[in-house]
């Protein structure tokens, strides 16, 4: 019998620690909605989203979802979006059923007692790590020896971020320079540009790069253009990586013929898990790569894990204020890898007192 599920969405911003990389963008940088689902019996789900309008979106979630919301499953999402979301619109309600469908798949492989990754297939255990270390703030000596450390502790890769602090394209291509002699050959090195290049100036910076061997380059362009992704794929001078916080199956599709080589969607933006997992099969079936990004490696592990053969995740060493809210414990890079956590659900085991003390709305 069907059954009632209470919801209550809440905003969370917390504070760093001493150590902790600053905000890069924006005071909202860490701010996240936080979805929790509760049964008649007192089982809870938590789901999640990013920052973006992230008071509009739990407005959204508290006002007109709660009390239409029940234990069926994530397969009412459908029924939800034919109904508040007909014409396929993104940006609030996507971020809305992103958070939702995240929670009430930890609801429903709790109540099961299996992880989210062994409740979709339990591929494989582990997946390959790069981690986002390389920030715009650090000089290039400390930068250098930043990425090198991530590498020595095991990482497979990792990634930098330019086109910020003023720098041109060529001096961000010469502190790339100096990560790969410091990393080495073997390393996957990836420069992320959070789309903040025109054309021309990608264009600068990837024949700057073009010896370098990086793995990819990661949204170089404003606003994710496919006809200026098409244009610098068509230089084939680089890999091109892009999806991060992209919200419609339409554009992943859009974005893989115009070029670009490694989609990377994001659970928590995309409209949750299995949205993403529709997305990444789609791109294994075009011979594209798989890497999720923008963060939120505790919910994006278990679907590359579960669902996925091949495929890296990024551990985003900015979201550290993040994520020990959710798990205080962490999960441990061991041998270049990320395991899957074994506990029911994401394995989420929140620290309640502090998440209520960064709360900012509800």
């Amino acid at each position: 019998m069907t059954k009632p599920l209470s919801l209550r969405a809440s905003v969370h911003n917390p504070d760093g620690k001493p150590g902790d990389p600053a905000a890069y963008a924006g005071d909202d940088s860490f701010a996240f909605v936080r979805v929790e689902l509760r049964d008649t019996e007192g089982q809870t789900g938590n789901g999640f989203t990013g920052r973006f309008l992230a008071p509009q979106v739990a407005h959204f979630l508290n006002h007109t979802l709660a009390g239409t919301v029940t234990d069926d499953g994530p397969e009412q999402i459908a029924t939800l979006a034919a109904r508040y979301n007909p014409r396929a619109m993104t940006g609030v309600v996507t971020s809305a059923f992103s958070a939702l469908e995240i929670a009430l798949i930890d609801l429903q492989t709790k109540r099961a007692g299996v992880s989210v990754a062994q409740h979709l297939g339990n591929q494989r255990q582990a997946a390959p790590v790069h981690v986002t270390c390389g920030f715009a703030a650090l000089a290039t000596d400390a930068l250098v020896t930043t990425c090198a450390q991530e590498i020595e502790a095991g990482a497979r890769g990792v990634k930098v971020l330019i086109g910020q602090k003023g720098r041109s394209p060529l001096e961000d291509a010469a502190r790339l320079k100096a990560v790969r002699n410091a990393i080495g050959p073997e390393a996957e090195l990836i420069a992320d540009a959070n789309c903040r290049m025109d054309l021309d100036t990608a264009l600068v910076f990837a024949r700057a790069v073009a010896d370098l061997n990086l793995a990819w380059l990661e949204e170089p362009v404003k606003r994710n253009d496919r006809h200026a992704l098409s244009k610098l794929a068509s230089e084939n001078i680089v890999p091109l990586g892009a999806g991060q916080m992209e919200q419609s199956t339409d554009r992943f599709e859009l974005l893989a013929e115009a070029g670009v080589n490694v989609l990377q969607p994001n659970a928590v933006f995309a409209g949750g898990i299995h949205p993403a997992l529709e997305i990444a099969r789609n791109a294994a079936a075009r011979g594209l790569k798989v890497s999720p990004a923008g963060g939120w490696d505790l919910v994006n592990l278990h679907w590359v894990c579960g669902g996925l053969q091949e495929g890296a995740v990024e551990l985003h060493r900015a979201q550290a204020r993040i994520a020990r809210l959710l798990r205080p414990d962490g999960l441990t890079l061991q041998n270049g890898t990320l395991s899957v956590p074994d506990a029911p659900g994401f394995g989420f085991d929140i620290d309640e007192e502090a998440i209520a003390a960064c709360c900012t709305y509800a």
